[in-house]
């Protein structure tokens, strides 16, 4: 049977590897499918490399990199629904006590910023829903320093300045709107350690949080199934990888508890979700030497979960090292692994 010219032996490998720019972190497919924008958080902080690649996903090839002076660690990147406006997280900011979070809005037209968000405290994770945007404030070096944050800002996209901010639990570290708009799931990192994290549950409606699930570690990526009943966080495990994560959490979100914890690979982090199956990255990077020196790269690999039953499948797919985001195509038969160590997105073949 062939599947787009493509035979099945291809199916779960890897079709073509993008180069991008420095450490990229995230990736967001516009949703006609014909480009993608990677953020480019550049780790080692070297001048004028916190970019966004913008990659022509039907050519094969990227098509350019944004710079801009507001870009401080571009960490994660979200389209609207109509795919106009891309918005980038700018994690590092505030660099200085004194200064501002910010979030730089890129017009998908010309690729060029016009215009920033200000407010943040390390803004890491982004939702949009139709009027708003919900950010994550993780916090930054000028403000409460990395892993102190505990609020999520919500955003007017009329006007573009924030209108209200929650307060959760420590380390917000990622979140993800139900499929109705009506709820706000936000997954707290705390510390690291296991069992110590938190899925806090916001109504929209009152910017209130109105349930917290306890029980993950390290919680780093959540996605929900696409009728919304269950989500699915990543455990990455804690900041000095002793101990590392194993496991990728499945929640009831009507029971609000955890009801399966299944075995993956060293350090999920990146998540993604068809209407089947679910795609998780496995970062495996760790120290080889005593503290915190010398930090080693393994294997990265996609583990994929079938839904229905959320057992592991066959096959774990090979990907090089430091895989970390994941994004789907809109019709589901691509996936995008952002690799963060080299500087690469690979684009795999699902079907």
């Amino acid at each position: 049977m062939i599947h787009n010219k493509m035979s099945e032996k291809h199916i779960n490998t890897v079709l073509q590897t993008f180069n991008v720019g420095v450490n990229p972190s995230n990736v967001s497919v516009t949703p006609n499918g014909k480009y993608a924008y990677v953020t480019n958080s550049n780790n080692y902080a070297i001048p004028k490399s916190d970019t966004v690649t913008v990659l022509n996903l039907r050519k094969g090839i990227p098509k350019l990199t944004i710079q801009d002076d507001s870009f401080i660690e571009p960490y994660r990147i979200a389209i609207d629904n109509n795919g106009i406006y891309g918005y980038v997280c700018n994690s590092g900011s505030p660099s200085s006590t004194g200064s501002t979070g910010t979030i730089s809005i890129i017009n998908l037209k010309t690729n060029k910023v016009s215009g920033v968000i200000v407010g943040f405290d390390g803004p890491g994770g982004i939702a949009l829903s139709i009027k708003n945007a919900y950010v994550t404030n993780y916090g930054a070096p000028g403000g409460v320093q990395s892993g102190n944050g505990t609020t999520v800002s919500v955003v007017d996209l009329k006007t573009n300045k924030i209108i209200d901010t929650i307060q959760v639990d420590l380390a917000p570290s990622a979140l993800v709107l139900s499929p109705c708009h009506n709820f706000l799931y936000v997954i707290c990192y705390v510390d690291g350690n296991p069992g110590t994290g938190i899925l806090n549950v916001i109504c929209t409606k009152t910017n209130n949080v109105i349930i917290k699930i306890p029980g993950f570690s390290g919680p780093f990526g959540i996605a929900l199934s696409t009728n919304g009943h269950y989500a699915y966080v990543t455990n990455f495990g804690s900041n000095n990888f002793a101990p590392y994560g194993t496991t990728l959490s499945v929640v009831n979100l009507k029971k609000q508890c955890i009801i399966k914890n299944i075995e993956v690979g060293i350090q999920p982090a990146g998540i993604a979700v068809s209407k089947k199956f679910a795609y998780v990255s496995n970062y495996n990077t760790l120290y080889a030497d005593p503290n915190y020196q010398n930090l080693t790269p393994g294997e990265g690999t996609i583990s994929i979960i079938c839904l229905k039953n959320n057992e592991l499948v066959r096959p774990t797919i090979s990907i090089g090292q430091s895989p970390s985001s994941l994004a789907l195509s809109p019709d589901g038969k691509r996936l995008y692994v952002c690799k963060y160590i080299q500087n690469t997105v690979a684009e795999i073949y699902l079907e």
